[in-house]
């Protein structure tokens, strides 16, 4: 009893809490939040000031917004693999280098994600202008597949970055390669959901279906899930392989359940295409979700 109110006592945590370390972290936090910005501005031909506040574009909104959340969840993975906001940072470790470590792998992540973008223009919805559908047409549902394919991307490439130095350049290299076959994992996926759905993807996506992009943004996010779930434990190539087709079947399982048992009576694919359910689409899309954060502990754990 004694001990236990020592602690409920203790003022070492206040200590460490007004240090000035980690006001230094937020900062660079905030740099490469900005740095984030600048590349989407670069790669895009739209501003996104402009679209957000002047013409009030929600489906640019929805899509940028999954690109800033996956930034964020880079730096989260940044965080955990440096010895940010740790007492060794306090004993002696040189801040200034850990800061520089932070800056650099938030660029490489910048990079990394805007080359997710153009994977997700070019191959996942190749079939028209992405850039079109969310400018002119404002189609939120093609904002919420991009939502998607950001963040399951960002929990890749979190992954990706993770686990001990081998040094710089086999760092970076291992990291592009399980950041590259990720993405062929996402694009084989959004093949396997076109051919699993009773509807064409890229059709009920160009009409404006709000439903069909929430539930297909959502199952990109649980790919990205069990397949960073892999990459944070092992780096097996082989192993990863059969790791994508598991992760494959268990969210076309996934699907499966939501149809006939969890919303029996109506056949999903109607509500999604037919009726633009997007309830319907937010039952299979966190289902899909929840899955995937159950399978990754019950095979990998």
């Amino acid at each position: 009893m004694e001990n236990y109110i020592q602690e409920l006592l203790n003022t070492e945590p206040v200590f460490w809490l007004l240090q000035f370390e980690g006001a230094a972290y937020l900062l660079t936090v905030f740099l490469v939040l900005y740095a984030a910005k600048l590349f989407y501005d670069l790669f895009t031909p739209f501003n996104v000031n402009e679209q957000l506040t002047e013409k009030d574009n929600k489906a640019v909104a929805v899509s940028f917004s999954g690109y800033m959340f996956g930034m964020l969840i880079i730096l989260l993975g940044i965080f955990h693999e440096g010895s940010s906001g740790s007492p060794a940072v306090h004993e002696g470790i040189d801040l200034v280098r850990d800061l520089l470590d932070t800056l650099i792998w938030g660029v490489i992540g910048v990079i990394l994600l805007n080359l997710a973008r153009l994977i997700n223009d070019r191959l996942i919805l190749s079939r028209f202008s992405v850039i079109r559908e969310l400018v002119e047409d404002r189609n939120v549902g093609t904002g919420a597949v991009l939502w998607g394919g950001y963040i399951g991307s960002a929990l890749i490439i979190q992954a990706a970055i993770s686990g001990e130095s081998s040094g710089w350049l086999w760092d970076v290299a291992g990291s592009l390669l399980f950041f590259l076959i990720g993405q062929i994992g996402f694009i084989v996926y959004a093949k396997i959901y076109e051919w699993q759905t009773r509807f064409e993807l890229h059709k009920e996506l160009e009409a404006d279906n709000v439903a069909a992009g929430a539930a297909f943004g959502l199952s990109l996010v649980a790919v990205g899930i069990l397949l960073s779930g892999y990459l944070y434990l092992y780096d097996s190539l082989p192993g990863f392989l059969v790791w994508l087709v598991i992760s494959w079947f268990v969210l076309a399982v996934s699907r499966y359940i939501v149809d006939k048992l969890i919303l029996p009576g109506a056949l999903l694919d109607e509500e999604i295409s037919r009726d633009r359910n997007w309830g319907a689409a937010l039952v299979e899309g966190s289902i899909a979700v929840g899955m995937a954060l159950l399978i990754v502990p019950a095979f990998l754990a």
